[in-house]
């Protein structure tokens, strides 16, 4: 009876032994089951992401070949959603949408294994040209109190039409930059209707003024051509004491002056040279420009009295180009005779002036529309200054570049 007895109890203990061995097998069954499904939900989600990373290199890829081929002049659109191009297993395509102003948008759509992503980018085509700035100062610019600096486009029509609003906010559009080599400055209820940027570790100091554009420094300092001054015939001394008209052609003056409310119309085509040019209060010098362009330059002096003008007929500043090899920064380590830049009040300029060795003070109330650019500028309140979108075309040596104005991910349309 003991032996049964002893037997019974041996088979139970076996049985549960069984049981629990069973059912630990079972949750572990279940936990490398579920173990399992985290895995293979965890890889589907790594897999999803590395889709979704993938189509987005797609996208810069198709943006990269866009751009190459705006570089190139060639269209930057690139396939379309039924006819896409295959890159890197993947497919992509580019529209693009001209936005005017010279902006243009790229959208570019890539897809990897049915994961979809677009980008888009905008981007500014900028001619290979000198006139890019309203105002440029290779040491620096100084603005004083309710300075304007904004931008319009003579082929549209005059800049009156262009502008709009009231008061120091009045403006036409939005191009009309500043930049430098060194540092900005600019004083209160002063506008700069575009980009204020100074030279690459240098500043922009806003003093209660507003500036609608970026104040990033630039990545690299802007070099300013040599001046090649030609020679011409020489024609003696000018003294403009009655209305007087030019003659086209190349030549030479030793001295210009054109007397008080009196006016010398310079018909172009026409290349003048001059050792000095002064003028009087109220006194005029016009381009004829209807056969062609003027170019002045100015070898020493240059004194533009109050409410004197200089400008062509059509008021097309690509019309006229005034250069200045004055000099009058002094250099502590040459001894030099400082020539004579003077620009006074109510004085209107209508053209492209160049002055890299010149320190230009303006008066008040000067105004140009064109742009300007010497070796400093400082200018006195109530200047107002109007780029000429036209010349980024007009004087533009044929190539382009293209800076980037925004990117940005947006939703993908297939």
């Amino acid at each position: 009876m003991s032996i049964r007895r002893f037997t019974n109890e041996n088979s139970n203990q076996r049985g549960a032994a069984l049981a629990m061995i069973i059912l630990s097998v079972a949750g572990m069954a279940a936990l490398t089951a579920a173990m399992m499904t985290v895995g293979l939900g965890s890889s589907r989600e790594q897999e999803a992401s590395n889709r979704e990373d993938q189509a987005a290199y797609i996208c810069q890829a198709g943006l990269s070949q866009s751009m190459y081929q705006m570089q190139r002049g060639v269209a930057p659109s690139i396939g379309t959603s039924t006819q896409p191009q295959a890159w890197g297993g993947g497919r992509f395509w580019v529209d693009s949408v001209d936005m005017g102003s010279n902006l243009t948008r790229l959208t570019a759509n890539g897809l990897d294994n049915g994961v979809g992503k677009s980008q888009e980018l905008v981007v500014r085509a900028v001619p290979s040209n000198m006139w890019t700035y309203a105002l440029f100062g290779k040491d620096s610019i100084s603005l004083d109190s309710s300075v304007k600096v904004d931008s319009y486009n003579s082929t549209l029509g005059t800049y009156a039409s262009q502008s709009s609003g009231a008061g120091i906010h009045a403006h036409a559009l939005v191009n009309g930059s500043v930049g430098s080599n060194g540092n900005i400055s600019a004083g209160s209820q002063t506008n700069v209707w575009g980009n204020a940027t100074p030279g690459p570790g240098h500043t922009v100091s806003l003093h209660e003024a507003t500036v609608s554009g970026s104040i990033a420094p630039s990545a690299e300092l802007v070099t300013y051509p040599a001046i090649n001054v030609p020679t011409y015939t020489n024609y003696g001394a000018l003294n403009v004491s009655a209305n007087t008209t030019m003659a086209g052609g190349e030549r030479t003056y030793t001295n210009i002056r054109v007397r008080n409310n009196k006016t010398l119309t310079i018909t172009g085509p026409a290349d003048v040279v001059m050792s000095n040019l002064t003028m009087d209060s109220n006194s005029w010098i016009v381009i004829n420009d209807a056969a062609g362009p003027v170019t002045l330059t100015i070898i020493d002096n240059f004194k533009l009295d109050s409410n004197s003008n200089i400008w062509p007929a059509s008021k097309d500043p690509s019309k006229l180009r005034i250069n200045m090899l004055s000099d009058n920064v002094a250099d502590p380590e040459v001894i030099v005779q400082l020539d004579t830049v003077s620009i006074s009040s109510n004085s209107t300029i209508y053209g492209c002036v160049y002055a890299p060795e010149a320190r230009i003070v303006l008066d008040s109330n000067f105004s140009l529309y064109g742009s300007l650019m010497a070796r400093s500028l400082n200018l006195d309140s109530n200047c107002n200054f109007h780029f000429d979108e036209n010349l980024l075309s007009a004087l533009s040596s044929g190539s382009v570049t293209y800076e980037m104005v925004s990117w940005r991910e947006v939703p993908f349309h297939n």
